[in-house]
């Protein structure tokens, strides 16, 4: 899947409805296609994505590593779930079941893929928060990341000191929430983008209009964050 560049910026004061990365070994692996493990949707329904990410999770024990469950998860996200979003158009009202038959707005897009992921959430609930209060909502009294920059090479300087390998939900300023996801040295923003109802894509850090309206992030990690998989391989609520 080639990463798609946005090359004007444009402002996104209405964008979306709110007030170490390995994939795991499975059946029915996806193949990889490019640097970041972003592979082109199977030929499999969604649905059957659905059903192989709750076997996959069921597979966990109390005696799996943090490691390995976060190696899970992470596949779990970039290769089984995330490419089959990609391209479904945005929309204010937006929140289908799954991708691809409606549009979708940018908070129902996290949340659903979350849920979709065996995180025991209220997406509903969830989707209506504002940026910080999602990260919040997801922590669960955990620490959440509060960056603020000045401007957008300060901001791409501190992601990339903060920002450890996988994936993440990232709040932007008091508009707009997606996931960031960092292998290596390669960073994207992944989310329902409100510009001509783009809708989801990857979206390179480097290029993103996101720096011209935001200056704030709240960012609360998923991959690699023990409380936080502990509670999503046990089924607690997040």
């Amino acid at each position: 899947m080639q990463l798609r560049h946005l090359l004007v910026c444009f402002p996104l004061w209405i964008s979306c409805q709110n007030t170490p990365a390995t994939p795991v070994t499975i059946e029915k692996v996806i193949p990889v296609s490019d640097p970041l493990l972003f592979p082109k949707p199977s030929q499999e329904s969604y649905a059957q994505q659905k059903k192989t990410v709750k076997d996959v999770k069921n597979g966990l024990t109390t005696a799996t590593s943090i490691e390995e469950t976060s190696r899970v998860f992470t596949s779990i996200m970039v290769q089984h779930l995330i490419p089959y979003w990609v391209g479904t158009p945005w929309s204010f009202e937006g929140h289908p079941e799954q991708p691809g038959t409606q549009p979708v707005a940018c908070s129902y897009f996290v949340a659903t893929v979350l849920r979709d992921a065996g995180v025991a959430l209220n997406r509903y609930r969830m989707a209506q928060l504002g940026p910080e209060e999602e990260a919040r909502y997801l922590s669960k009294n955990d620490p959440y990341l509060t960056l603020s920059f000045s401007d957008a090479a300060s901001g791409k300087k501190m992601l990339a000191e903060k920002i450890p390998e996988g994936i993440h939900f990232i709040g932007f300023g008091a508009i707009h929430v997606g996931f960031i996801y960092r292998k290596g040295n390669q960073m994207v923003f992944i989310h329902s983008y409100y510009k001509n109802a783009i809708g989801v894509l990857i979206d390179p850090v480097e290029n993103s209009p996101l720096w011209e309206v935001c200056n704030r992030f709240y960012v609360y990690p998923l991959s690699g964050n023990a409380s936080f998989l502990t509670r999503w391989k046990t089924n607690k609520a997040a």
